[in-house]
């Protein structure tokens, strides 16, 4: 890839990561300024955590298959 579209990617990823942040931020600000049953609460940020560790996981798996399919094309004749 070129260094502008790996840039893009990269500034794209970022804003999308700032803005995933700033609104888990606003909700758990909204959510702890207002009564709510602490179960629901647990609830709501296991279901965040568990996506958010989804997501990083596919990605590393991802990322090691692809160095593998790299290092097996280099070693044949």
């Amino acid at each position: 890839m070129s260094i502008g579209r790996m840039m893009g990617l990269y500034l794209l990823g970022g804003g999308i990561i700032m803005l995933a942040i700033y609104g888990l931020y606003e909700m758990l600000r909204i959510m702890l300024s207002t009564p709510i049953n602490p179960i629901i609460f647990i609830a709501i940020v296991a279901i965040i955590l568990g996506a958010i560790v989804l997501l990083i996981s596919t990605a590393a798996e991802r990322k090691k298959e692809d160095l593998k399919e790299i290092k097996k094309e280099d070693l044949k004749p």
